[in-house]
């Protein structure tokens, strides 16, 4: 699970992100990033009804991103919200190819740190 300070739960804060945030494509991924003024950034993970009509297939799509963002937090750039919606593509991707995936979502995004 993240830890509280990197999970992006209020409306407020998903609103502003959704409104004014710019918006990335990389399949099986479509985010929305804005910076914030903290020094850790926050996520959240979306998949709605359209990726599959399944709660338990789309909760283990979920679970496995929020996964995937944890175990490569200290290597994310503090200081950005990014909502992250999954598309019906995202059922036949292994847990490899999502990790794959976002990381050179993110890395498109300039959001990993230079180490």
């Amino acid at each position: 699970m993240l830890p509280k300070i990197n999970r992006l739960t209020k409306q407020r804060d998903l609103g502003r992100v959704k409104k004014v945030g710019r918006l990335a494509f990389f399949n099986p991924y479509r985010v929305r990033f804005l910076a914030n003024r903290q020094s850790a950034s926050r996520f959240t993970v979306v998949a709605s009804t359209k990726v599959s009509k399944k709660a338990s297939q789309r909760n283990r799509l979920k679970r496995q991103v929020r996964e995937i963002l944890r175990l490569n937090l200290p290597k994310i750039k503090g200081g950005y919200d990014l909502i992250i919606f999954l598309t019906p593509m995202a059922l036949n991707f292994t847990y490899q190819q999502l990790e794959c995936q976002l990381l050179e979502l993110l890395v498109q995004l300039q959001l990993l740190k230079n180490d």
